[in-house]
């Protein structure tokens, strides 16, 4: 992979600090491409909450093999 190659997450399980009254449908699953190429689990939930506007419990995270078309 080479250095500026963007990253792709899978990103399951996901569990969002949601009342009852205030739930939003909110994905429980998604695929992420990561612009960096450091990346934890702290940093993309926090992305995630920051992205939807609510908090993440917990998620897990799987980096994907690249992606980009090869010609």
């Amino acid at each position: 992979m080479k250095k500026n190659d963007p990253i792709f997450l899978e990103i399951t399980d996901i569990v969002w600090d949601q009342s009852e009254k205030d739930e939003k449908e909110l994905p429980e699953k998604l695929d992420l491409q990561w612009n960096g190429q450091v990346w934890n689990d702290v940093q993309v939930s926090d992305w995630l909450s920051e992205y939807f506007k609510v908090k993440v419990n917990s998620l897990n995270i799987k980096e994907l093999d690249n992606q980009a078309g090869s010609g």
